[in-house]
């Protein structure tokens, strides 16, 4: 990340669908050794560490925040994001505005005119067909894509030559130019000439070791162990600096911080702001902080009829501390939060109310609700106990911090939070893969959603989102947040939007159906010989990553 097509993150920290939970053997086409050994740099090569492992290496089938990193890497959208927020034309030759005559008056149909000399890496042209293709791999119902808000606003996709693609809407839908074939929409071109073949791409070769148009092409995946990608030297940018590309899934953010001090990586990108201090003090790294559109939260899945009642709901909210946790888990690298909008962001409403640190609140609203406190301190109701659960993926060190501050702030006002860890391919799995959030089988869930350069939530909130077709993982639907997500979408005005934006973002503070945690601002910590990493906002900071260097 599906109108901002959100990604799923581990917050503080970061789905193997069909190889990793039916437990594929390594696909490789390598002899060597993942990046070679530790104790300083490779001159041409980076080696960088998460605490996640891609679900799938094809992008229609992953809405992980590592697979968009590696999407950068191996494949073309038609635009990247730069540190600005500003499109940079890939595949597409010029945005698409109603000014410039690339989108209709009626706002109904969109032009886009291709660059030509873009090969797979091969060797075959990307054309307009691959588009067409793309689109109708995305939108067939035999394929396991966990999302496809925005691209369900198009009536059709047209292909009058090799180098142009015309999309025509069902309606005026604001978002379409930042999601179609793009990040925030996760898809971007896929190859026709490879996949077209198939009815359907939920369990196919191409999905361990894809070909795609980017910079770097992925020639290994040792499952449970690592990605190695290499220079693409038939990108139309002309060949990437660096020579090759390893991503390492390492099990703890405390083991990626001993790679780091032993030198045997280079990056480790989102880093986990509960280690700032010690991060900043390894020699030879540098730390660096950035904006970047990320929110923490704890879900609340109203398929239990417990979580039902806004009253629990607010006085689980009431109990917590925001500011404190910020500053007291993360070093204040992360920010307080009352929004999924990032504060910079035309859209944020900046008369939100926080409603958190207020105990006394959080009593009487769980007197109210009939919890009364029994004679352990518990309270209790129709003879159950108030005890719930929270759940976030192993090895998150942070995620497990939240949860014991939390159990002791909900201990407090007499309910017991109990913490469940749950591995990443199965937390952030597909509804159809059983995935532990899509499938709604939890109580509270802490994790992290990525947005991208559109305010849109409607795939997170909007009433027809719900798993599999969207990414609703609440189960909740709201009609005044929803009337509010249809308006906004239909209405390219910004003043417009940011009024509807504003209804949505009260509504969801007022019903808390989630609450919002933290902003997440990125942290990385870098080798201080990797060169001309620019950290981007959106989606994933990968977006320049033929200029990167490693001395």
């Amino acid at each position: 990340m599906r109108s901002t097509t959100r990604w799923a993150y581990a917050a503080g920290a970061i789905l193997l669908v069909s190889c990793a939970l039916a437990g594929c053997t390594k696909i490789s086409q390598s002899t060597t050794a993942p990046g070679g050994a530790g104790g300083g740099s490779i001159p041409g090569v980076l080696r960088y560490a998460d605490i996640s492992e891609p679900d799938s290496l094809n992008p229609l089938l992953s809405t992980q925040i590592v697979t968009a990193d590696l999407e950068y890497l191996a494949f073309s959208f038609f635009f990247n994001v730069d540190d600005k927020l500003n499109f940079v034309p890939e595949v597409a030759l010029e945005v698409p505005t109603q000014a410039n005559g690339g989108i209709s008056k009626d706002g109904l149909t969109i032009t886009y005119h291709l660059r030509r000399g873009i090969k797979w890496q091969d060797g075959e042209p990307l054309t307009a067909k691959d588009v067409v293709f793309t689109f109708h791999a995305i939108m067939n119902p035999a394929n396991n894509v966990q999302v496809r808000t925005g691209y369900d606003q198009i009536a059709s996709v047209d292909a009058p030559n090799d180098d142009t693609v015309v999309v025509h809407m069902k309606r005026v839908y604001a978002p379409i130019v930042a999601y179609f074939m793009g990040q925030q929409g996760q898809e971007p071109v896929l190859p026709a000439h490879l996949l077209a073949q198939y009815p359907n791409i939920n369990q196919i070769p191409y999905n361990t070791l894809p070909i795609g148009s980017g910079p770097f092409k992925i020639t290994e995946w040792q499952h449970g162990d690592h990605i190695t990608l290499v220079a693409n030297p038939g990108y139309w940018r002309g060949p990437p600096k660096l020579s090759k590309i390893v991503f390492r899934f390492v099990s703890s953010t405390n083991t990626i911080k001993v790679l780091l001090q032993t030198h045997e990586i280079d990056a480790w990108f989102r880093a986990d702001p509960n280690q700032y201090d010690q991060l900043d003090k390894i020699a030879g790294y540098k730390v660096m902080i950035s904006d970047q559109n990320v929110f923490a939260h704890i879900d609340f899945n109203f398929k239990d009829p417990l979580l039902t009642d806004l009253r629990v709901r607010k006085a689980i909210e009431y109990a917590l501390d925001r500011k404190a946790m910020a500053h007291d888990l993360t070093y204040d690298v992360y920010q307080p939060a009352n929004s999924d909008i990032a504060p910079y962001s035309w859209a944020y409403p900046h008369d939100l109310p926080y409603y958190d640190n207020n105990p006394a609140a959080a009593r009487a609203l769980l007197d109210e609700a009939g919890w009364k406190v029994g004679p352990d301190g518990v309270r209790e109701k129709n003879g159950q106990k108030l005890e719930l659960q929270f759940s976030y993926i192993s090895g998150n060190v942070l995620g497990a911090k939240v949860g014991t501050v939390a159990a002791a702030r909900l201990r407090d006002i007499g309910v017991i939070l109990n913490q469940k860890v749950y591995p990443a391919p199965l937390y952030f799995g597909s509804q159809q893969a059983g995935g532990i959030v899509n499938s709604g089988k939890y109580q509270l869930g802490y994790f992290g959603w990525v947005s991208g350069v559109d305010p849109d939530n409607s795939s997170l909130y909007a009433c027809d989102q719900f798993p599999p077709d969207g990414q609703n993982n609440l189960f909740w639907c709201d009609k005044k947040l929803d009337d509010a997500e249809k308006a906004a979408l239909a209405t390219f005005d910004q003043t417009q939007r940011a009024q509807q934006y504003s209804i949505i973002e009260h509504e969801l503070v007022e019903q808390v159906p989630t609450i919002f945690l933290f902003h997440d601002r990125r942290l990385d910590i870098v080798r201080n010989g990797f060169g001309n990493y620019i950290p981007s906002p959106a989606t994933s900071s990968f977006w320049n990553s033929w200029q990167w260097t490693m001395q």
